[in-house]
């Protein structure tokens, strides 16, 4: 039963002059928490501020209470009337420690103050501690006998000490929700109309994305106790995790309808803005909040991540530094803080805030998952992959530490360990949406898959090809991709003594497995035939080894061999090519990548051709879709002929290279340009030289891309034929893939 406003200001009127008798007639039944016994500590002081505050909690203003009751402190401090009203506008807020605290100053200045040990008593029943409510309002009765909110909170005890209710209560305060669901649904059998049970239920039915059954018991339990507020924040908390969030905020506004100064809707409703969006009107419910509860004990640090949220990141950092500079061991706020400095790219803070909260909680998976996050953010793989184990081995049984290791798994390109990561979290964690996402993603990357496509190219050199190619993959493991590829080549070519027509088919089938931790074995083995000159036929065969990509520097050596059957005049001289290429790619950073690449081989038609190369290239990330780039590079043959190669004894380009990407869906545009200084031959002088290449590409809904490219080069590198000085080349690409 709620007291009557003007009655509550008459009592505390009354309690200020010492009518005792007549208050105890008066409060009899009305459950509200009552001074029976007069507090004057200096009324002169602060008297008009401590009743003006009592009248606006009575009315539900908890702003104007909290200001008015703070006002008669600042003018008297040991004014334990107003400090008792503080006390219960933090409990009305959600702060139940701040209320505490309140209270512990009022009894040990006034131990038989009746309304500091009232709330005494509010604070042990919210914590679950039983002994301490009975002991509490017991004391109460001992200045107040008929005191209603004592009578009514130890009337309650003899249900909530029952062993089963107990064990249930206890089970959940410890976080042991197995033993508690299966208590719960104990007192349900008993009593289908069990209000507790029938909450904490609701709950972990939504925890176990029971949505259905959740809202049914929740429902239930709203029918039966319509002003159940948190019956009906838990429900729309259910609405919210299924998916329904706008019916789930309107149900948080329906709450603050009926109280709205209610912290812990106001927080929630927050919330739901944040994940719907709305950023402006999330952090406008907390201001709300912290204009009404300043001392809320978790709307700054959920204010600060509502601010990363929104993008607003420096905001958001200076929130959490505030935090972590009142409570240097608030560990929330440290790993609010590495988050936002993480998610603003300064990956070297969030890493050291992630150590500093790993010191006040060595195994704390948020930490380690976290730092691991970064750390792959930040590109330094095998460091996150350490953070990674670290979680797995400190919480075995944590979905999260597993889903973590997965995504560094991914990020290191080890596909097959990433799935079974993935498979292992949500085995952990079954329900948890977020992993369920991961393990999609990772498997649909390992789908079968595929592709056919066909390529059409026009040159300056007279070459007409237009390739079909049919190529698909599978995942027999996880960890073991089976790759096949079929084309056929019809080529034409327009010589000075006529038009040369050739035809030229291949297969190739081949293997990757992947070894902890993250090489990559490939085999490989197929052939090709043409129409060319003695109809000749290749066997194709492809061998190589990958070290793991977690390390910034990453090696590969391969083997291989094939028909060139690139043109018309290569296919119709029969051209193998074999060659051992060993390659490497150091990532120093993010922004920074050098590629270099040595290779021997021979090129077999009319006689065997000895061939070396060599490649150095240093590119650099300049903002979402440039890169800027140097490159030196080149080969030489032993022998000069005429199989329809260019095969000078040397060449080589210097080249610096300007990269424009962009990618709006379903689109792409690329767009490079490459100016240099070649050298053909080793008596030529140096020249020139210009590479350009542009290419348009868009994703259809039957299609996988339709593309058009347009080259141009005047570097002898691209050419087929001799070369030299004056050279220029054009080519046209057009091409379509499919993907099924």
């Amino acid at each position: 039963m709620k007291l009557d406003p003007r009655l509550g200001v008459l009592i505390r009127l009354l309690s200020r002059v010492g009518a005792v008798a007549f208050i105890g007639m008066v409060v009899a039944g009305t459950g509200h928490p009552v001074t029976l016994l007069a507090q004057d500590p200096c009324p002169s002081a602060s008297s008009a501020d401590a009743e003006a505050g009592w009248v606006a909690y009575s009315q539900g203003d908890l702003t104007e209470a909290r200001t008015r009751f703070e006002a008669a402190l600042d003018r008297c401090e040991n004014d334990q009337y107003a400090r008792t009203g503080l006390g219960y506008v933090a409990l009305r807020q959600g702060d139940t420690p701040g209320g505490m605290r309140l209270f512990d100053v009022v009894v040990r200045a006034e131990p038989n103050n009746v309304d500091a040990l009232v709330g005494l008593g509010l604070v042990s029943w919210r914590n679950g501690d039983l002994a301490a409510v009975r002991s509490r309002f017991n004391e109460v009765l001992q200045y107040a006998p008929d005191h209603p909110t004592a009578l009514e909170y130890l009337g309650r005890l003899p249900g909530a000490e029952v062993g089963d209710q107990d064990e249930a209560e206890q089970a959940w305060l410890a976080g042991d929700t197995d033993e508690a669901r299966s208590l719960y649904d104990e007192r349900l059998g008993n009593d289908p109309d069990d209000r507790m049970a029938l909450l904490r239920r609701g709950l972990m039915h939504g925890w176990d994305a029971e949505y259905g059954r959740a809202l049914e018991l929740l429902d239930r339990l709203v029918a039966l106790d319509a002003g159940n507020l948190e019956a009906r924040l838990a429900r729309a908390r259910v609405l919210a995790w299924s998916g329904r969030l706008r019916e789930a905020t309107t149900a948080v506004e329906g709450v603050l309808s009926i109280e709205p100064g209610h912290a812990d809707a106001l927080a929630t409703l927050a919330v739901f803005y944040s994940w719907a969006g709305r950023s402006d009107e999330a952090l406008a419910s907390y201001d709300e909040l912290l204009a009404i509860a300043p001392e809320h004990s978790t709307a700054r640090r959920d204010r600060a991540r509502a601010l990363a949220w929104a993008q607003r990141y420096e905001q958001s950092i200076d929130v959490y530094l505030e935090l972590v500079r009142q409570s240097p061991d608030d560990v929330e706020a440290r790993l609010g803080l590495a988050r936002a400095r993480g998610f603003s790219g300064d990956f070297d803070g969030a890493v050291e805030e992630y150590a500093r909260a790993l010191e006040l909680g060595p195994g704390d998976v948020r930490a380690l998952s976290g730092r691991a996050r970064t750390l792959g953010w930040a590109g330094r793989f095998v460091e996150a992959e350490r953070s990674a184990r670290r979680a797995v081995e400190a919480n075995a049984d944590s979905g999260v530490a597993w889903g973590v290791l997965g995504e560094v798994y991914r990020w290191q390109g080890r596909g097959g360990a990433a799935i079974e990561a993935f498979r292992r979290a949500s085995s952990l964690a079954p329900n948890d949406a977020s992993i369920r996402d991961q393990l999609r993603t990772a498997e649909l990357a390992a789908a079968p898959r595929v592709r056919p496509s066909v390529r059409g190219e026009d040159d300056s050199d007279g070459n007409r090809m237009v390739t079909t190619s049919l190529v698909g993959r599978f995942h027999p493991m996880p960890r073991l991709e089976v790759h096949a590829e079929a084309y056929q080549r019809d080529l034409r070519q327009d010589l000075t003594l006529g038009t040369l027509d050739r035809t030229a088919r291949g297969v190739l089938a081949t293997g990757t497995y992947e070894l902890d931790p993250g090489w990559m074995l490939t085999a490989g083995v197929g052939g090709s035939v043409s129409d060319g000159f003695g109809d000749p036929a290749f066997l194709a065969y492809r061998a190589s080894a990958r070290s793991p990509q977690r390390h910034r520097l990453d090696v590969t050596a391969e083997l291989s061999s094939r028909g060139l059957d690139d043109t018309a005049a290569l296919t119709d001289r029969g051209v193998r090519a074999t060659q051992f290429l060993v390659t490497g790619r150091w990532r120093p950073n993010l922004d920074w990548r050098v590629d270099g690449q040595v290779g021997i081989g021979s090129y077999s038609g009319t006689e065997s051709n000895g061939r070396r190369s060599f490649l150095v290239s240093a590119t650099r990330g300049v903002g979402q879709a440039f890169s800027l780039g140097a490159s030196f590079r080149g080969f030489s043959f032993e022998k000069n002929l005429f199989d329809g190669y260019f095969d000078p004894d040397f060449y080589g380009i210097a080249e610096v290279a300007g990269t424009w990407l962009h990618q709006p869906a379903p689109w792409t545009f690329l767009v490079e340009l490459a100016p240099g200084v070649e050298q053909v031959t080793t008596d030529g002088d140096p020249t020139f030289a210009m590479r350009g290449n542009g290419r348009v590409g868009r994703r259809l809904a039957a299609v996988s891309e339709v593309s058009l490219a347009v080259s141009y080069s005047t570097a002898s590198l691209t050419s087929f034929s001799a070369g030299g000085d004056g050279y220029d080349y054009l080519a046209v690409v057009f091409g379509v893939s499919w993907m099924f």
